[in-house]
């Protein structure tokens, strides 16, 4: 990482713009202090997972759907402290799969199978859902967006409350040069990513891409947040909201990016020239803040996410404007989830989400029991079937998956046992389950096999 200067993007020509639209006197100085604080505070924390948004979309989607940018949303994924998981990011209505709704963070998997849920998504009016997911390897070590730290307070509610000034310096997260640096094959649908499969538009692919990608250090685009001017943008009334300003093409991001981005990863900041005007599938992005006090910068918070947005010029200058809305209430409870959710009149859908997982984890104790295997890979192949209401259906749905997992269990053992590599045999079913459960059985097995060996100076060999 630079530790030079932070690299300001943000002309004073352009605040003078901004302060055009709003009506309001801004200060140049405090966006700068504020937006300088805030990148100093993410550096310190070393880039973190805490700064990295997820990736969000369906496994199906609408054949209406023209390109990916129409079904990548961005969002945040949040553990609250009754240890259970959620998205909370944007939606599209181009979603259509009840197979399963997948969001990857940190080139982690989160999902949920619940029967009827992408309808339930897609057909609620707010930009910005909140859904209970599950996955099946997390690190300990899990870190995520906390509000920022007030100058006289531990952290902060609605971040406009707190301003001393009409405006402040944040910095956007997101992913967005990762795909539209990709060509026009990729792009386009249907195409490389977004394939067409028994007659359905299959993102599979597209999938992959989001979860790889995910791992990525994501790009950070400096913003202006103010108050909100902008009337077109439909929110539900109870739900605080605010602007944010960004300078397009994304390009003059490039000092800011490789302020934070050095040695293989700086290669990454050269995406940005692709990135030149706003798209959808912002919605969801997390903005950061750190507010610039008199006893200096305080601990960087997450303020908002992206609900909507269009493009935007004035004074010579093009912006992507941005609506942004409250984050979820901290500290992070399920009963706070609740509130939001119902404050963003998407609660229909969270409280399916929730049924859906909860009906998920006592089907894995029913295939532990009806088929005689470890909960490690019962937890696996739940990911792979619908939720419904009926455990007994979701047990004979994994029928077929428990018997591949089964077989390949067994060769594994065969093997390891006949080269005498019994040390190894505690890690056949974690690399079972690590698999691709819809590949067939001997591909499993090559699979767990190529993964049992890979641990072998773990056990003293």
């Amino acid at each position: 990482m630079s530790t030079g200067p932070v690299p300001i993007p943000i002309p004073e020509g352009a605040v003078v713009a901004i302060a055009g639209i709003i009506g309001a006197a801004l200060s140049y100085g405090s966006i700068r202090d504020t937006a300088t604080c805030t990148a100093m505070q993410m550096k310190e924390k070393g880039f973190s997972y805490e700064f990295y948004p997820a990736l969000a979309t369906s496994v199906r989607v609408s054949k209406a759907t023209k390109n990916i940018f129409q079904v990548i949303r961005h969002g945040i994924i949040i553990r609250t402290q009754e240890g259970h998981y959620y998205y909370v990011g944007g939606k599209s209505k181009y979603w259509v799969s009840d197979r399963s709704f997948q969001a990857y963070q940190g080139g982690t998997n989160f999902y949920n199978n619940t029967n009827g849920l992408v309808t339930k998504i897609r057909d609620n009016e707010s930009n910005i859902v909140v859904v209970r997911m599950r996955a099946n390897r997390i690190s300990s070590a899990w870190l995520q967006p906390n509000p920022p730290e007030g100058c006289n307070t531990p952290f902060v509610g609605w971040f406009l409350d707190a301003l001393e000034s009409a405006a402040a310096g944040a910095i956007m997260m997101n992913y967005i040069p990762y795909f539209t640096s990709r060509s026009f094959s990729d792009i386009e649908v249907p195409g490389e990513l977004i394939t067409v499969s028994g007659g359905h538009y299959s993102a599979d692919s597209l999938s992959g891409i989001l979860r790889a990608d995910s791992g990525l250090p994501p790009f950070p685009y400096m913003v202006i947040a103010t108050i909100s001017k902008q009337a077109t943008f439909k929110v539900p009334p109870a739900v605080q909201r605010g602007s944010a300003y960004v300078l397009f093409p994304a390009s003059v991001m490039d000092g800011l990016c490789k302020f934070f981005l050095v040695g293989s990863s700086e290669k990454y900041c050269s995406k940005l020239v692709s990135n030149t005007s706003y798209n959808e599938a912002l919605i969801g992005a997390p903005v950061f803040m750190s507010f610039s006090c008199t006893s200096g910068c305080k601990s960087v918070g997450l303020i908002g996410l992206v609900f909507d947005g269009n493009m935007l010029n004035v004074g010579g200058y093009s912006f992507g404007d941005l609506l942004i809305v409250e984050p979820p209430p901290y500290p992070y409870t399920d009963a706070g989830m609740l509130a939001y959710a119902d404050e963003l009149g998407v609660k229909d859908a969270l409280d399916l989400s929730i049924r859906g997982v909860e009906n998920a984890e006592k089907a894995i104790s029913s295939i532990v029991s009806a088929y005689g295997i470890s909960g490690v890979i019962a937890s696996a192949i739940i990911s792979y079937i619908i939720w419904t209401d009926s455990v007994d259906e979701m047990v004979n749905n994994a029928k077929p998956y428990v018997e591949k997992a089964k077989n390949a269990v067994e060769r594994v053992r065969e093997e390891l046992i006949k080269t005498r590599n019994y040390r190894l045999l505690s890690y056949v079913d974690e690399c079972v389950a690590q698999q691709d459960l819809d590949l067939d059985e001997n591909d499993i097995y090559q699979g767990a096999l190529g993964c049992v060996f890979s641990n072998i100076e773990n056990v003293g060999y």
